[in-house]
């Protein structure tokens, strides 16, 4: 198999160290990052459209805003008819790789369920939602399968809800715990300690969370033991701009703590009504 990369940022290199066996090229934006590229991976083929003619499968690492022009770009310079085209963005359909279609090519798409914040990016045992015609779909499953991951099926009119789904897990849990860590510098000094102080209780929950099959089982604190007075508390005490998302976490809180059976009916009624009164309250003020 012969592998292309159009994209040379962290999606790009994270393919192409894996990939390295397979790969003819990766390009990126400047004909000098482009030599770098094909240094750094051993490559002898430094432009876009030399890439794309030796490569059998290309994927297209780019911004999401970006797939759609440099698509119709390649359908309009070059031949492409029988070649794979692989997007990796999490939230489009395969609408952007139309014009590459309409030339006779094979689209899809291969998102990687994981963070690329920086540094080596563990692909093994990822999961990876596939899209795409029966050619593109099945290509991508074997990549996966190479990459020591697990594919399943996302079609493009759900991607977006699926893009949703891994940010609440990623980016929105990392907002919380930002929260958490500006609130709770009051008494450790400074952020970093505070953070410090943090840790412990974070890496806790994530080894709860990695120990369970279902991620509601673990919930604890006031919400799942239907403590309402000390629910009470938080909201006469949170500065005014917590309060917004500290009642929206926590009328969520109430549902899964109602399913587990750890409160009954009468407390997530109670608990409801205080935290809606209390948003109200908010957003007059």
């Amino acid at each position: 198999m012969k592998i292309g990369i159009i994209g040379g940022g962290k999606v790009g290199c994270c393919l192409a160290e894996y990939l390295q066996n397979h790969l003819v090229g990766i390009t990126a934006s400047t004909s000098t990052k482009n030599q770098e590229l094909a240094d750094r991976f051993h490559t002898s083929y430094t432009a876009t459209l030399e890439v794309i003619e030796q490569a059998e499968v290309i994927f297209l690492t780019l911004p999401d805003r970006k797939i759609m022009t440099l698509a119709n770009e390649i359908a309009s310079a070059t031949k492409v008819a029988g070649k794979i085209f692989l997007h990796c963005s999490g939230s489009l359909g395969l609408e952007p790789l139309q014009a590459l279609h309409e030339q006779g090519a094979h689209c899809g798409s291969m998102h990687p369920l994981q963070s690329f914040a920086g540094g080596a990016t563990k692909l093994q045992g990822v999961y990876m939602a596939v899209d795409g015609d029966a050619i593109a779909q099945a290509k991508a499953k074997e990549i996966v399968t190479l990459l020591g991951g697990n594919s399943f099926f996302v079609p493009g009119e759900e991607r977006a809800a699926y893009h949703a789904a891994a940010c609440f897990c990623s980016n929105y849990a990392v907002t919380v715990e930002t929260l958490a860590q500006k609130l709770m510098s009051r008494w450790t000094g400074s952020e970093e300690a505070a953070w410090q102080a943090l840790l412990p209780l974070f890496k806790g929950t994530v080894a709860n969370l990695e120990s369970t099959k279902k991620t509601n089982k673990v919930l604890t604190g006031p919400v799942a033991r239907g403590d309402i007075n000390t629910i009470e508390k938080h909201l006469l005490s949170l500065p005014n701009e917590y309060l917004s998302i500290y009642c929206s976490l926590c009328l969520a809180t109430v549902q899964i703590a109602l399913s587990n059976e750890t409160i009954d009916l009468q407390t997530a009624h109670q608990l409801q009504n205080l935290l809606q009164l209390r948003q109200v309250k908010n957003s007059e003020e």
